[in-house]
């Protein structure tokens, strides 16, 4: 190979310039150790995905899906013999992708510490405590690091001898040698979700998702390749190589999960992967089968509740009166259904192609009011689910002793729903902060909400404490008015 002597010393130089200089990875720019990095929103190529998944049952569904899940973790060992390449749990994951999918989707954390707390404190009885319908289980079950891989490389080398230079040098030659080498591998994740019925504790038929996904890491590269593997629909793209395989797995969570509970709602939510998107034959089938065993009038009142899903200003009356024969004959022309027949592949036409947007939504929420489907009950329940879910969380934050963090998400729930577990936990997290005038002010508010006899107690403790003993006598009065038998209210009012 030919090299000019021109281009042998600009490298020559280049190489000694660099080799007397600063090393680039110790060298430090003034202020840099003060620099804070802003916290940035985590988000996926799955993000709208998630919205437009929970705008959709929002617009099928009048009634919310309940869901608790087990613990879902690797089974393959991968976790801990590559040094954390993928994650040992995905259970979290799992949780925020649940509570991402809007409000017809109630994630139900039952945490067994809590519950044995609430026990110990007296708050056992959980009147409005909601029961799942569904309990999610799964696991990572195979990474395949390595399924392919490839390696290329280019040497070269060059000598020329150069006159006239300095005696200092050793030689009068100078030689060049120059190595490149890519490599690429390409390793499998795949993922197992199930569903089971939360009361009789069986497998749901059908109701299970295996999703894979390939991820080809460019060594030479900034950025990894991703390729989906799912029954419905397949992804690839790509992201940078510094977010790697664990966010491939948040990647694989979020999809499988959003085919999964859609599975399981009977609404078309390929819809939302894109154009590409497959059909679940599945969802179909229920469908078609479950339309034919349905009587004529209930059928003409699910083409009617649809058609006003697209638009149409069809009563439900589960009749085939003009306004409905109407529209129907509309829908067929505009879409080239050749028959104007109600058969269970023309109901699917419609029901497959509900426009998601808001005015749909709109036209939803109206329908369930104009039904009585009780969306104020749906409302309700949502509000308990969240509630409930922020006092576990809560409660987590004071475990470990955040008691500032708890106390503030214990007053997040009092602003959807009050408890009287809320104010207690509030005004404990005060007290283990050592500020007990907030602690005693946060009982008293519980108090004119709840004639409560923990509260009452606690209240009674913060008095004594403040020294304000006839405020504490009152408190203590009151708790034995509800709970006589208690021994220690009783003690305590001997002192008084």
């Amino acid at each position: 190979m030919k090299i000019s002597i021109q281009r042998i010393l600009v490298v020559f130089l280049s190489i000694a310039m660099f080799s007397c200089g600063v090393n680039a990875k110790t060298m430090k720019v003034p202020g840099d150790e003060n620099k804070v990095t802003a916290p940035e929103v985590k988000v996926t190529r799955f993000s709208e995905t998630m919205k437009d998944f929970g705008l959709m049952l929002e617009i099928y569904r009048p009634d919310s899906i309940k869901i608790v899940l087990k613990e879902i973790t690797d089974k393959t060992g991968a976790s801990q013999s590559t040094g954390a390449e993928i994650q040992q749990s995905i259970t979290e994951i799992s949780k925020s992708t649940l509570n991402s999918m809007g409000e017809n989707v109630v994630y139900i954390e039952y945490d067994p510490e809590f519950v044995a707390m609430m026990q110990q404190t007296g708050y056992s009885d959980f009147s409005n405590k909601i029961i799942p319908n569904i309990a999610l289980t799964g696991a990572i079950t195979e990474f395949d690091r390595a399924l392919t891989s490839w390696e290329q490389g280019t040497d070269v080398g060059a000598e020329a001898s150069i006159g006239g230079l300095p005696k200092v040098l050793p030689s009068k030659s100078v030689s060049l040698d120059y190595s490149s080498s890519e490599a690429q591998s390409t390793a499998r994740i795949t993922v197992d979700f199930n569903l089971k019925n939360f009361q009789t504790l069986a497998s749901i038929p059908a109701m299970t998702m295996v999703n894979s996904m390939e991820v080809q890491k460019g060594m030479a590269k900034k950025e990894i390749g991703l390729t989906l593997f799912g029954p419905t629909f397949g992804s690839s793209g790509s992201m940078k190589k510094v977010q790697g395989r664990h966010d491939a797995v948040r990647l694989l969570v979020q999809a499988s999960l959003v085919q999964l509970v859609g599975r399981y709602a009977g609404v078309p939510y390929w819809r939302v992967f894109g154009n590409d998107a497959i059909p679940d034959e599945e969802v179909i089938k229920s469908w078609k089968r479950g339309f034919l065993k349905l009587a004529p009038d209930v059928q003409l009142s699910l083409l009617q509740r649809y058609l006003n899903l697209h638009g149409y200003d069809v009563a439900i009356n589960g009749t085939l009166d003009a306004k409905t024969k109407s529209a129907f004959s509309d829908f067929c022309s505009k879409h080239n259904i050749p028959s104007n027949q109600l058969d269970a592949d023309t109901f699917l036409k419609i029901y497959l192609t509900v426009p998601i947007n808001e005015t749909t939504y709109e036209r939803a929420q109206a329908l369930n009011a104009g039904q009585n489907l009780g969306a104020n009950k749906a409302d309700t329940t949502f509000d308990v689910g969240k509630v409930g879910n922020l006092l576990t969380e809560a409660y987590g934050y004071f475990k470990n002793g955040d008691f500032k963090t708890a106390a503030q998400k214990f007053e997040d729930s009092l602003k959807i729903s009050p408890t009287p577990v809320a104010y207690y936990f509030i005004a404990l997290s005060y007290q283990s902060m050592k500020d007990v005038n907030k602690a005693v002010a946060t009982l008293e508010t519980g108090t004119k909400s709840f004639n409560d006899f923990v509260l009452w107690k606690a209240l009674g403790l913060g008095y004594s404490e403040l020294g304000d003993n006839a405020k504490a006598k009152q408190a203590f009065t009151s708790a034995n008015a509800i709970n006589p038998n208690d021994r220690t209210v009783k003690s305590l009012l001997e002192r008084y």
